[in-house]
Parts: C-alpha cells; sequence; structure tokens
C-alpha cells in the first residue's frame, strides 16, 4: 500500500511541499487540505498581484539577514534549496521569472496568476488530490501514523504530516 502524505495549508509552501514530494517519489500518495474553498490566495495578491516570487541576493548570510526572528533557520534551509535554485524551478516549468532595480523579483508576465498556473499545473501533474473547505481540527499522532480530523467529521489517516497552514495561533491545541 502506498504511503500517504497529507498536507495542510493550500498556499505556496503547502504547494510546493507536496509538488516535490510527489514528484521526487512517484509512489507516494499526496493530499492537500485547504480550510477555504480558494488556494493559493495570498500569492494572488502579493506583490501587488503581480507575486514577488524572490529576491536577487545570491549570499546566504546576506539574505539570511532579512529574516532577524528566523535567520538561524532560514539559513539551514538557504543551503537546502536557496535563490538560484528557485529561479531554475520555475524556468524549469516555463516560468521566467525577472528581477526589478530593487532586487524584488517577479514572473515575466508581472501576474501572479502565472505562478498560481505553474503550481496547479504541476500539482495535477503529480496526481496530487486537493481537498477544500476542510479544517483541520484535531490532529491525533499515533507513531507511525497520524489522524487528522477535520470539520464535518471527516477524517484521514497520513504516513507523514506537513503542517504549512502559516501562522496558525491554536496549533499547538491541536496535535494529541
Amino acid at each position: 500500500m502506498p504511503k500517504q502524505l497529507i498536507v495542510i495549508g493550500g498556499g505556496a509552501a503547502g504547494f510546493f511541499c507536496a509538488i516535490n514530494a510527489a514528484r521526487m517519489d512517484r509512489s507516494l500518495k499526496v493530499t492537500i487540505i485547504e480550510k477555504s474553498s480558494k488556494l493559493l490566495s495570498k500569492v494572488k495578491v502579493s506583490g501587488g498581484g503581480r507575486c514577488n516570487v524572490t529576491h536577487a541576493c545570491f549570499d546566504i548570510i546576506e539574505m539570511s539577514k532579512r529574516y532577524p526572528r528566523g535567520q538561524h533557520f532560514v539559513k539551514k534551509a538557504f543551503h537546502q534549496f536557496f535563490t538560484s535554485d528557485t529561479i531554475n524551478w520555475f524556468e524549469k516549468r516555463g516560468v521566467k521569472l525577472k528581477t526589478e532595480e530593487d532586487g524584488r523579483m517577479f514572473p515575466g508576465t508581472d501576474s501572479s496568476q502565472t505562478i498560481i498556473e505553474c503550481l496547479l499545473k504541476e500539482a495535477n501533474k503529480y496526481g496530487v488530490n486537493i481537498l477544500l473547505n476542510r479544517e483541520v481540527k484535531k490532529i491525533n499522532a499515533q507513531y507511525p501514523m497520524f489522524n487528522i480530523q477535520c470539520s464535518g467529521a471527516e477524517n484521514f489517516d497520513a504516513d507523514l504530516l506537513c503542517i504549512a497552514s502559516g501562522g496558525y495561533p491554536n496549533l499547538p491545541c491541536l496535535i494529541g
């Protein structure tokens, strides 16, 4: 039976995790659970609707200084996936990024819809299942499985779990 990854959150981070996990392990069954009826809503409005994808800074120490509260964490993460990796990831999928004078990088189309369509196309390509209007109410972690309880008494079991829900204030209360 294939392993199941549940990704909680239908934003950019959730999609990126789901797409890459499904791409790297084609036997993995990947599902995104999104609380609202809209996917990638912050991507749509970021950068004034143009989607500020990254910043043209190619020095890990310099870039990490832009994250004062998470500087040490992002520095470690940047060693795994950095600005040039982001640019290459999108370019391999037909999305060329352009750099503005202040260093912000946007899709060449100047439309966030380009990024949204890219992420949706990749999710579809790798068979990522997307469930909308499902609010996670509780997560039961019983090694080696997770049981995710959603509104409407709907439950999902997963071998792997990624929480990419942004700033969720009650998260510690959810996990039992």
